[in-house]
């Protein structure tokens, strides 16, 4: 160790000749202990592992005569050694841990071979891929380069079982032992030579049943409550509206605050094109009960209205005057209708000017046949002797007046009605087939 110049690598031959000497081989194997969720804003994971490399220094064999097959080192020799010089090409941020003591381990073997474990935690970028999002599965590499040694120098290379790992569970992916790919990624710079690199990629699944609960569900909802108008009144308006504008702002806030959490790409994610649909499913309900308004306050179409319901009324009056008519001969023939008694009563001279009250004043003028009298029959409009009794037209005219007529229906066209009729079929099945489309392209 005297000697020992941890400036010069091993197997270096100086400049007695032109032959360098062969490149150190570092193995290269990790250990994770924590892998934190994939930041989608910044795209980028951390992760915090235990590194270790072992390369071969001839100068620093043990003697012969030394009985363990290996020597644990200080950490504060750690400087004194040379080392490869091992960085992360895809770091962000990186510390070593130091708590309570230098995490660093350290040993030298017999044959000269050298051993270091160190425990660190790395910010990595992932560049994403968000076009299934959130049904997608997102590769992220782990490379680790040389910094100044080129090929000729040093060489990285996995060692056997290079990537290890207990059981991790993450919030919203899936990761498996079986999915971790490892690679070579030596690379090239103009002018300076090609560098040692490996990579590991680890394939990360997500899981969408968070976005499922709290937004596919809450969305779909939203845009079945703003079917509902559908069924309320067209001329209720202070009902339809608001729960139009509402589905449409409640779908826009749901799309802002996603879009919050979401880095700013510039192509269309799976759960955009969810949103957007519904959106516009919302919106145009809004935009069918304008329709519906407009025909609703059509001066030309509220005129055929009354004048088709003007037609009816008149058929129906028509058909009720020849109803009436039937009956009326059917009863001068005795054949039906109002008893003959009746009829024969208003064409008798009177003789009795008193106004009936009562059956009883029929029954005491000996009428035997009273009786059949139909229980809607206005006596006070006959004599003693069923005489019809003429009611001024002053009396009829002050009748007409205490009555307060009805308030005029609504009339409503039957175009606005046929618009909700069609509308409650179409936006559900529209709805319905583009779901089954959505969800068979991106599941």
């Amino acid at each position: 160790m005297v000697s020992y110049d941890p400036r010069i690598r091993p197997n270096f031959q100086g400049n007695a000749t032109k032959y360098r000497g062969i490149p150190v081989e570092s193995r290269v194997n990790i250990f994770i202990n924590s892998f934190g969720s994939i930041q989608e804003t910044t795209m980028d994971y951390r992760v915090n592992i235990f590194l270790r490399q072992r390369w071969n220094d001839p100068r620093l064999r043990l003697p012969t005569d030394f009985k363990s097959d290996s020597l644990t080192i200080d950490p504060n020799m750690f400087q004194c050694l040379w080392k490869p010089d091992l960085f992360f090409a895809n770091e962000k941020n990186a510390n070593f841990h130091d708590v309570t003591q230098d995490n660093i381990l350290l040993f030298i073997f017999r044959n000269g071979d050298v051993l270091i474990s160190m425990r660190l935690s790395v910010t990595l970028s992932c560049p994403l891929d968000l076009t299934l999002f959130p049904m997608d599965t997102q590769r992220c590499k782990m490379q680790l380069e040389s910094f100044g040694y080129t090929t000729s120098d040093l060489v990285f290379m996995w060692q056997s079982d290079p990537v290890q790992m207990d059981e991790i569970a993450l919030p919203q992916f899936d990761i498996k032992q079986e999915d971790i790919k490892y690679g070579n990624c030596t690379k090239y710079y103009q002018g300076t030579g090609y560098y040692t690199c490996i990579e590991v990629i680890f394939t990360l699944r997500r899981q969408a049943g968070f976005y499922l609960m709290g937004v596919y569900a809450p969305t779909l909802l939203i845009v079945v409550l703003s079917w509902l108008s559908f069924w309320i009144n067209p001329d209720a308006s202070a009902a339809r509206v608001p729960l139009g504008i509402l589905s449409v702002l409640s779908l826009s806030s749901e799309s802002m605050l996603l879009a919050s959490e979401l880095p700013k790409v510039s192509y269309v994610k799976a759960i955009d094109i969810w949103l957007i649909a519904c959106l516009l499913f919302g919106f145009s309900s809004l935009v069918e009960y304008a329709v519906v308004q407009v025909m609703l306050n059509s001066p030309k179409r509220i005129e055929e209205e009354k004048a088709k319901m003007a037609t009816k009324e008149k058929a129906l009056q028509e058909k009720e005057a020849k109803k009436s008519s039937n009956k009326t001969n059917n009863t001068v023939n005795g054949t039906g209708g109002t008893p003959i008694h009746v009829n024969t009563l208003q064409v008798v001279e009177t003789r009795c000017k008193k106004v009936c009250t009562s059956k009883s004043d029929l029954r005491s003028n000996d009428f035997s046949i009273v009786g059949s009298l139909p229980r809607d029959f206005e006596l006070s409009n006959f004599d003693c002797y069923g005489k019809p009794v003429e009611v001024s037209g002053a009396l009829k005219s002050q009748n007409k007046a205490n009555k307060k007529p009805p308030p005029p229906k609504p009339v409503i066209p039957a175009a606005a009605k046929r618009v909700d009729l069609y509308a409650r079929a179409l936006f559900p099945f529209s709805f319905l087939f583009f779901n089954v489309v959505y969800w068979s392209v991106y599941l």
